[in-house]
């Protein structure tokens, strides 16, 4: 805690810390270390990744020059909201700073931060808000900021520092907040299990000549063109996906050989994501709220139900959300597919859509056996833990889950080699 108030405070950083920001922050840690003799659990590989990205943001604002200070954002209106400091330099570009003194207005500047980082995207056109660096300097000790925080570097890959003031005397520091190995329990068991993914296929027919089957080959597998085709519209789907921020892996198949007689469309697009409103973590009996999660998540639910409107209690919000969430995603998969199959002919692919249970999808023979497998992408939280897997694989030499006698020279080998990150996947996935 600090004894003057932020507008002094903020005054101080900005006469006397201008160009050199970073000298005030103390307290940096090394990200946690992995000892036991087994690949660490996705709560740890959580907590690492972000440590390290914190660690990453301290050292790019090492030349960190603030540049203004109470800068005001115009909103076309007669109170202008203003930025309490801004800063710039070659490794984090904008950087937002805010500051409150007190836990009961963090909540409100962290808000503000995310406001502010909005602002300027909408003012630079193709700028994201994950290329802008926003710092809080605040007493980081209400729960919903800190779980705010987690949510904001886990799921939506922002750059935020959360720094913690402290005076001595006349001295100034700010303390680094590393949120503690608490706050990425919830997600040990539900990013990865299967009643917590949504699956969706889109099913097409060969297109001769384009797509063909194995029948058309020598070696019993889809032609090289037919690969390369196939392969590219799941790419394709896949940057999609990424660009409006769903985790999912992606990838597409071609039924075997003789099989592909049978099937009216034998090629597949499949895309399975995390889905945040599973009945298997949040579900709603008679007015109260059940689920495979921890009970403070479950209550800060149940809280919000509980002072809805009767109509809003009687349409049963959390389906419907779920069901705004699949939509959403059908779409963006259904509107890409057809971007790839534009033709100056203007002819149409004919194609139909299913959302099989996932667990059922990879485990029949039928749509998981019998098929080509073709490269397999990810996006997101899957993305990141299966490349820090990767990293682990290759600093270490064992390869625990798929089991692998060698591996590949080079880690590219591994990104999208389908049954290497299937197996991957499917092992971190498994908790007792």
């Amino acid at each position: 805690m600090i004894n003057i108030s932020e507008n002094e405070f903020r005054d101080y950083l900005f006469d006397n810390y201008k160009e050199d920001f970073s000298e005030l922050i103390v307290d940096r840690k090394e990200p946690v270390e992995w000892t036991e003799n087994s690949f660490p659990s996705i709560q740890f590989l959580l907590q690492r990744l972000t440590e390290q990205k914190i660690n990453r943001i301290l050292d790019s604002i090492k030349g960190l020059i603030l540049i203004a200070k109470e800068l005001r954002l115009e909103r076309n209106t007669s109170h202008p909201t203003r930025v309490d400091l801004l800063g710039n330099s070659e490794s984090t570009g904008i950087t937002i700073i805010e500051l409150k003194k007190s836990e009961q207005t963090e909540r409100q500047a962290f808000t503000e931060l995310l406001a502010y980082s909005n602002y300027f995207c909408s003012i630079f056109s193709g700028l994201k808000e994950s290329n802008i660096t926003s710092i809080l300097v605040a007493p980081m000790e209400t729960r919903t900021v800190k779980d705010a925080y987690v949510q904001e570097f886990i799921f939506n890959s922002k750059n935020i520092l959360g720094l913690i003031p402290h005076q001595n005397g006349d001295v100034f520091t700010l303390k680094v907040f590393y949120p503690d190995s608490s706050y990425y329990a919830p997600f040990e068991n539900n990013i990865l299990n299967d009643a917590s993914m949504i699956c969706t296929v889109l099913e097409f027919p060969l297109i001769e000549g384009w797509i063909d089957s194995d029948l058309k080959s020598d070696d019993n597998s889809p032609p090289q063109y037919t690969k390369d085709a196939l392969n590219t519209i799941a790419n394709s789907i896949t940057q999609r996906l990424a660009s409006e921020g769903f985790h999912s892996l992606v990838y597409a198949t071609q039924k075997w050989g003789e099989i592909t007689k049978l099937f009216q469309n034998p090629n597949a697009i499949v895309v399975a994501a995390i889905n945040p409103f599973s009945s298997y973590r949040t579900v709603l009996y008679e007015g109260q709220v059940y689920g495979n999660s921890d009970e403070s998540r479950l209550s800060q639910i149940q809280a919000i139900y509980d002072q809805l409107t009767d109509k809003g209690k009687e349409y049963y919000w959390i389906e419907a959300m779920e069901s705004n969430f699949h939509d959403n995603l059908i779409r963006s998969i259904r509107e890409q597919f057809e971007h790839c199959f534009r033709n100056k002919e203007q002819e149409s692919i004919h194609y139909e859509f299913s959302l099989p249970n996932w667990y059922k999808f990879k485990t029949n023979f039928l749509d998981a056996v019998s098929t080509h497998n073709l490269n397999i992408y990810l996006t997101g939280l899957l993305r990141e833990i299966y490349f820090e897997y990767v990293s682990y694989v290759y600093k270490t030499g064992i390869d625990e889950i798929s089991d692998c006698d060698d591996l590949p020279k080079y880690g590219y080998d591994m990104l999208t080699q389908f049954l290497t990150v299937w197996e991957t996947l499917s092992g971190l996935s498994h908790k007792e």
